[in-house]
C-alpha cells in the first residue's frame, strides 16, 4: 500500500496539473465579470447540515466519518447546500441578491466515470434572493459564456421544469410506489418502462395521453415543445411551470444564447432540492454531463430565513475532457515547459533582467546545479525548451537548436515564443 493512492482519486502534475488550474482561474474570473463573489466552504461538515434536501441517491455516495466527539462528518458532494447554509445562518441579514462563486474538489462514493473520479473538481456559481426569470436567466447565459471561455466549440445546454413534471403526478394522484416507477422510466427515457407502467395503470383518455406525450416534449424548436407541453396540462401547477419556463425562456433570448439551448420536460434528474427550472450541460463529442444546474427555492430556509436561489456547477475534469476531444489534443501528461533555461553567472545585471521578463509573464528557469554551458545546453535538448541563455561579460547570448537539433549561438534580440 506505501506509495499507492485510493482506487477513485488521481494525481494530476505537469500540464495536467497547469490546465486545471488555468482553467479554474479563467472560470472564477468570468463569474467576477459577472459580479459573483468568491465563497470557500469547509471540505467537511456535519452530515445532517450536507444531507439537507439532498436526494437518497446523494446522500447514499456521502462519505461520512466520525469524529472524536462522535459526531458523524461527512465531505461536501457539492458546493450549492453548503453556500446555502452560509446564506441561511450568517448572511440572511445582509441586502439581497447575493452572487457567490466557488471552485474546488468534492467527494462522491461512485464508480469512476470518464471524466469523474471519487474526488472531482467542481466550478459554479449560485444566485441567492431573486425569484424570477431574469436570475434564471442570467444563470443560464453565465453557464454558456463559461462552456464558451473554456473552449467548447459545440455545447448544448438542456433546459426542463420540474414543477411540470410534478404537476403532472400531482394530477395523477399516484402512490409513492407509481410515482417511483413513472419517474424511473422518465429519466431514463426507457419507453419498455413506460409502456409497462401504462398498461399497468387505469388511466382516464387524458391523463394517458399526458403521460404518453412527455417522451416528445423536447427539442431544440422551443415554440413547438412549449405548445405540445400546454396541450396536456392537467392542473394549475403545470400551466404555471410553462408560463414560468416561456418568461426565462424570453430573458434568455436577451443574451442571444437560445440557438444552445433544447428544452426538455422529461429533464427530471435531481440533487434533490430543484423545484423550478433544471437544465444540464452537454456537449455532442461527450456522451455524459458537464455541468447542471436549477433553481432552488427551498433549500436556504433549511438553515434560516427562506431566500429563493438559483445555480449552477460546472465539472472542470469533464469541461476538460470535452475540449480535448472537440480539440483533438492528446491528454497525456507532459512537463510544462519553461521559454528558457538560464545561465546567470551570479551576476547581479543578469538576474535584474531575468526578473523583468519574469514580471512580463514569462517562465524562466535559472541553473542551481552549477552545470556548465555544454551541459545546460544537453538538458535542454532533452526536456525540449527552445532556448538557453547565457550571460557573458554584459549582456545574455541565446541559444537556439538547429535544423539538426544542436544549440547554436543565435544573433539579433532575444524573444520568447508563447
Amino acid at each position: 500500500m506505501l506509495g499507492q493512492i485510493p482506487f477513485g482519486v488521481a494525481d494530476y502534475f505537469w500540464e495536467e496539473a497547469l490546465q486545471r488550474q488555468e482553467l479554474i482561474a479563467e472560470l472564477l474570473a468570468t463569474f467576477r465579470r459577472w459580479g459573483y463573489g468568491d465563497v470557500i466552504p469547509p471540505a467537511f461538515e456535519y452530515a445532517t447540515s450536507l444531507s439537507a434536501q439532498a436526494s437518497a441517491g446523494l446522500q447514499a455516495e456521502m462519505y461520512r466519518f466520525l469524529d472524536r466527539d462522535g459526531k458523524t462528518l461527512a465531505l461536501r458532494p457539492e458546493f450549492t447546500t453548503p453556500v446555502a447554509r452560509l446564506v441561511g445562518t450568517r448572511l440572511h441579514d445582509w441586502p439581497m441578491p447575493q452572487r457567490f462563486c466557488y471552485a474546488g474538489s468534492v467527494f462522491r462514493y461512485v464508480d469512476p466515470q470518464a471524466g469523474r473520479q471519487r474526488e472531482f473538481w467542481q466550478a459554479g456559481v449560485e444566485l441567492f434572493g431573486a425569484a424570477s426569470p431574469d436570475a434564471d436567466a442570467e444563470v443560464l447565459a453565465l453557464t454558456a459564456e463559461a462552456m464558451a471561455v473554456a473552449g467548447l466549440r459545440d455545447y448544448r445546454i438542456v433546459l426542463g421544469q420540474i414543477r411540470y413534471f410534478s404537476g403532472l403526478l400531482a394530477a395523477l394522484d399516484l402512490t409513492d410506489a407509481q410515482s417511483e416507477a413513472l419517474r424511473w422510466a422518465i429519466e431514463r427515457k426507457s419507453e419498455p418502462a413506460l409502456n409497462d407502467f401504462l398498461r399497468d395503470m387505469p388511466l382516464g383518455a387524458g391523463q394517458r395521453q399526458a403521460v404518453e406525450a412527455l417522451p416528445g416534449l423536447s427539442g431544440g424548436d422551443i415554440q413547438r415543445v412549449m405548445d405540445q407541453a400546454e396541450r396536456h396540462c392537467l392542473n394549475g401547477e403545470m400551466h404555471r411551470a410553462l408560463v414560468n419556463l416561456r418568461a426565462v425562456v424570453d430573458a434568455a433570448d436577451g443574451y442571444d444564447i437560445l440557438n444552445s439551448v433544447v428544452l426538455d420536460l422529461t429533464e427530471i434528474r435531481s440533487l434533490g432540492y430543484y423545484t423550478g427550472i433544471s437544465f444540464e450541460a452537454l456537449a455532442p463529442e461527450s456522451g455524459f454531463s458537464i455541468g447542471s444546474g436549477g433553481r432552488y427555492d427551498d433549500l436556504v430556509g433549511h438553515f434560516g430565513p427562506a431566500q429563493p436561489a438559483v445555480g449552477v456547477a460546472l465539472g472542470v475534469d469533464r469541461l476538460l475532457l470535452a475540449c480535448q476531444r472537440q480539440s483533438g489534443t492528446p491528454s497525456t501528461p507532459q512537463p510544462t515547459r519553461p521559454h528558457a533555461l538560464v545561465l546567470s553567472a551570479h551576476n547581479q545585471a543578469a538576474m535584474a533582467q531575468v526578473q523583468s521578463w519574469r514580471a512580463q509573464g514569462y517562465r524562466l528557469q535559472v541553473e542551481v546545479n552549477g552545470r556548465g554551458l555544454t551541459d545546460v545546453l544537453a538538458y535542454a535538448a532533452r526536456i525540449g525548451v527552445g532556448q538557453v541563455l547565457a550571460w557573458e561579460t554584459d549582456r545574455f547570448l541565446a541559444y537556439h537548436p538547429n535544423a539538426d537539433g544542436l544549440f547554436v549561438p543565435s544573433q539579433g534580440e532575444i524573444s520568447f515564443d508563447d
